[in-house]
């Protein structure tokens, strides 16, 4: 088996790869408060024909 490299090894068990899923749900969560306010607060996408 191939042995880690130093960097890996020196980071608690769990903690590799675990950043993908926070970075999934905060990106996640921003897109949902980006709608929120695109779609409810600022009163929804209106199209002005002159």
């Amino acid at each position: 088996m191939a042995e880690l490299p130093e960097e890996e090894k020196s980071l608690p068990s769990g903690a590799q790869g675990n950043w993908g899923k926070k970075l999934f749900f905060g990106t996640l969560v921003t897109l949902l408060v980006f709608f929120y306010w695109l779609l409810i607060y600022s009163g929804g996408v209106t199209v002005d024909h002159g």
